[in-house]
């Protein structure tokens, strides 16, 4: 017999000697940022690990692709990294990929409006919370009174909370008595850039974690980066490099239809094709619809049934290119118009090139996913030329419009209470994903996370099991891991 490929010597007459362990079986299902992260922690300790991806391309709801008119590299949406995203970077410098990845050496958001043009939420080298207070009190288009009122905040964010669910981002702020002026000038784009979310039923509590990085930890760890190279190109290749070295499995068009659960433990998850694929350890990493449909009917109700309600809040982006340029800012906050951000994709992704292609991006876009792709052109480029003087003059090359209906968690009060942890009742089943309960909001750091979390209580309850069974057949019991 073989065993993880050693030889299992046989006594005249007894049952195997066992020579080594069984190398546990982990199948991952969705290659997105918190698949890979599982699946990139497990491989590295040793485990079997089959990461199977629904669609063609790996990178969940983070992926780039190859532009076919021009050949640039969209982003099916501009995805911003802060230097506390501790998990992340770890992940990338693991994979190799970090050098894809540019912080800015202090914190700074320049934003541009019609009325005070041009002005900047620029973080001098001080301790916190001095740094993010002076750069508010630096910004142009905020009175005195809006400035001292930041103080409340500051306050606040230091503040107990007891565990309590928050108010709404917009009620929270209005008790703390914020202006109307520094909620859409400021407070608004942050909550929704960061929660992708209305701040009108956007929760408080996560938008509390969003602010203690930038008012109470380090200027490092309230610094943004950008990748200088497409999402996918950032992390997938490089991470299924890192699993597949290290003889794991990465399989993309591979639909994972049903699990089959017994006894409490999932032993077998059902692919299209009626492909039957067994494992000792599964992990669920993609959004929660796609993970009831994948569970035994009588199993959606009960633990299950509140992941049916998480909703999710979609993001629009649309991407121009000009016959020349029109900005030489790297990416900018639009106020006042139905474009929240700009990003110029030649200083990001190609220094030195002429592409003059900009990334416009809608976050919490209800109310734009539906319009059809010329008229969210249309108006992106007439809000573009009455901000920009430049782009009056240029012409429209080429566009390229990229709706994501499902980007992220909608991030309400309700659903504070209602993101589930990583453990199941089912006992070898685990969740990941960015909108579990990772005590952050919904973004690559949280997947990535929550990623690492799953894979190291696979390998604990593994280690347990083993430990506790001896070399006896694995045990049926029910419970979390």
């Amino acid at each position: 017999m073989k065993c993880g490929g050693q030889v299992i010597s046989t006594a005249s007459g007894s049952d195997p000697v066992v020579a080594c362990q069984m190398p546990k079986r982990v199948v991952i299902i969705g290659g997105g940022f918190a698949g890979l992260a599982a699946a990139v922690e497990l491989s590295e300790r040793g485990a079997d690990v089959l990461l199977l991806e629904r669609r063609r391309h790996l990178g969940g709801r983070a992926y780039s692709f190859t532009d076919t008119v021009t050949g640039d590299v969209v982003d099916n949406g501009q995805h911003l990294f802060m230097g506390c995203y501790a998990n992340t970077i770890r992940f990338l410098e693991k994979i190799g990929r970090l050098d894809g990845l540019r912080f800015q050496s202090s914190p700074r958001v320049e934003f541009l409006d019609r009325e005070n043009g041009f002005t900047a939420f620029d973080c001098p080298p001080l301790p916190a919370p001095l740094h993010a207070l002076v750069g508010l009190f630096r910004m142009r288009g905020l009175t005195p009174r809006d400035k001292l009122r930041t103080l409340n905040v500051a306050r606040a964010l230091r503040a107990s909370t007891n565990g309590k669910p928050g108010p709404t981002v917009s009620k929270w702020l209005d008790g703390l008595r914020q202006s109307e002026r520094i909620k859409k000038r400021f407070w608004y784009p942050m909550a929704i850039a960061t929660l992708n979310e209305d701040p009108e039923i956007a929760s408080s509590k996560m938008l509390r974690k969003v602010l203690e990085v930038a008012f109470d930890g380090s200027r490092k760890d309230a610094s943004i980066g950008i990748a200088r190279v497409g999402l996918s190109d950032l992390y997938t290749t490089g991470a299924c490099s890192f699993v597949e070295s290290r003889g794991g499995t990465i399989r993309t068009g591979a639909e994972v239809r049903s699990l089959t659960v017994q006894q409490g433990r999932a032993v077998a998850c059902e692919l299209a094709g009626n492909e039957r694929v067994e494992a000792d350890w599964f992990i669920s990493a993609v959004p929660p619809s796609a993970f009831l449909k994948m569970l035994p009917r009588e199993m959606q109700g009960a633990e299950f049934a509140s992941l049916g309600s998480l909703n999710s809040s979609p993001i629009v982006s649309v991407n121009l290119w000009f016959d020349r340029p029109v900005t030489d800012r790297e990416f900018v906050g639009l106020l006042g118009t139905n474009i929240q951000w700009l990003f110029n994709k030649d200083v990001i992704v190609s220094p030195g090139t002429a592409s003059n292609h900009l990334a416009l991006v809608i976050s919490a876009a209800r109310g734009f996913v539906g319009m059809t792709k010329s008229a969210l052109t249309e108006m992106a480029l007439a809000e573009l030329r009455e901000l920009l003087p430049a782009a009056r003059a240029a012409n429209l090359v080429h566009s390229r419009v990229v709706k994501e209906p499902d980007a992220t968690l909608s991030h309400t009060v309700e659903s504070d209470s209602i993101r589930p942890g990583p453990r199941t009742s089912i006992h070898n089943l685990l969740l990941a994903g960015d909108w579990t309960d990772t005590g952050l909001p919904a973004t690559i750091e949280s997947a990535v996370l929550s990623g690492n979390i799953a894979s190291s209580l696979c390998l604990e309850g593994s280690e347990r099991i083993h430990s506790r069974r001896g070399n006896k057949p694995e045990s049926r019991e029910r419970g979390p891991v």
